[in-house]
């Protein structure tokens, strides 16, 4: 069983990941495959951007992002080498592992919808999620409008994806949240999914 989980930034995501774990899901993070692809690619991202990347011969995230994310051709070369290295390290660990939780942003951009046999697509209101992000990140408002922004198409093509998707409507308290997931849980376990 793989379950694939999206949702915009501070919907609640990572905390509906985490419950899913604890019931027995393995998690493939792939926002952290995303930091393996770039030791993993090294090369091809040195001929790509200069060794001006590199500290102590490893890719620098913290010079690679602002190079990248100010240029969306330059995100689109980035995503062209380290993507399909996402992309297969996923599939082989869904299919090492028997149920797995997938956990990207990127879930559909990236294709991996097609890994999933259904999609939890965690909604909270933009206001909630701007609290949560001023709380927790510690970052402007204008930062998280700008991230939103580049978040617009997360959820858009999920319907068409032909894929069973359970929306979790994340708008109180995480106790709100756990008993929603709590109940997708028990429907899991009375379709033999995962055990009671």
């Amino acid at each position: 069983m793989v379950v694939g989980v999206v949702g915009k930034s501070c919907s609640g995501k990572d905390e509906a990941v985490k419950f899913l774990v604890n019931e027995g899901f393995y998690e493939i993070n792939v926002d952290k495959l995303g930091h393996e692809a770039l030791k993993q690619k090294v090369d091809e991202l040195v001929s790509s951007f200069g060794s001006t990347i590199l500290k102590d011969g490893e890719v620098d995230r913290k010079i690679l992002g602002p190079i990248v994310f100010s240029d969306p051709e330059k995100l689109k070369i980035l995503n062209s080498i380290t993507h399909p290295w996402m992309c297969e390290e996923t599939e082989r660990l869904t299919k090492e592992h028997k149920n797995c939780v997938i956990n990207a942003a990127l879930l559909e951009s990236m294709g991996l919808v097609r890994l999933c046999d259904e999609v939890l697509y965690v909604f909270a209101p933009l206001e909630m999620r701007l609290e949560r992000a001023l709380k927790r990140d510690g970052i402007t408002e204008e930062n998280f409008l700008a991230r939103n922004r580049n978040q617009k198409e997360i959820g858009l093509s999920l319907l068409e994806s032909g894929k069973r998707v359970i929306t979790i409507i994340n708008d109180q308290d995480k106790e709100y949240l756990y008993r929603q997931l709590s109940l997708y849980c028990d429907r899991l376990k009375s379709r033999g999914y995962i055990n009671g």
